[in-house]
């Protein structure tokens, strides 16, 4: 879903149509939070001493050129140096799903709150039809997705609290596809989600955040 641009229905494309930039999650963010899981005893499999060892060192590696391909590649302009920080996401979600509980909807949770209003105007989970972390992380997205749902994995960001004052429902939208052209009820939905998207992006610029894609 995330590299298919016909299950996608270039929806990416649909949206740089309307003046935004889009960030698609990486594969790169699933190859993390298995070595995540790993690392952290979550992992069905056990490994010994030497693997343990291997692991090590290749997470090493892997971190090392992650930083620098990233570094090479932001001088274009299109590509943010950060790395993934799947820590952050875990914990951003902690309080509404179990890290226990393995599989998409742990990043899909943890991942929006994380990066709404602090790196992103707005947050589409699009995923297969009747997939269910899809529908699980959506049931939790449509009910903390919110300003006070923000402001709890940054208790400490008065600006962001600036930013987010007089606003309840942060711009969010799920979708399910299968393929097939969107409904009309689905564009009818993005159209709204581009609207809140932008307005949103125009409080955050106003207040120096840098926030800009959805």
């Amino acid at each position: 879903m995330r590299r298919d641009a016909l299950s996608r229905q270039y929806i990416t494309e649909r949206l740089a149509e309307k003046g935004f930039a889009t960030i698609c999650s990486p594969v790169a963010e699933w190859v993390l939070y298995c070595n995540y899981m790993v690392d952290q005893g979550l992992s069905p499999e056990s490994l010994n001493l030497l693997e343990k060892l291997k692991f090590k060192i290749r997470n090493k590696f892997q971190v090392r050129f992650e930083k620098r391909i990233k570094s090479i590649l932001s001088a274009s302009g299109l590509v943010h140096a950060e790395p993934i920080n799947i820590d952050t996401f875990i914990n951003s979600a902690s309080h509404y799903i179990s890290r226990e509980l393995q599989g998409e909807a742990v990043l899909t949770v943890g991942g929006s709150l994380a990066d709404i209003a602090s790196h992103s105007c707005g947050v589409i989970a699009i995923g297969p039809f009747g997939c269910m972390p899809n529908r699980l992380s959506e049931a939790i997205l449509n009910e903390t997705m919110t300003s006070e749902g923000k402001l709890f994995t940054e208790p400490k960001n008065h600006k962001l609290k600036t930013v987010l004052t007089d606003i309840e429902d942060l711009p969010f939208l799920a979708i399910e596809s299968d393929g097939s052209p969107f409904p009309q009820l689905i564009d009818a939905k993005l159209e709204t989600f581009c609207l809140r998207a932008e307005r949103l992006h125009k409080r955050l610029m106003k207040y120096g955040n840098k926030s800009q894609t959805p």
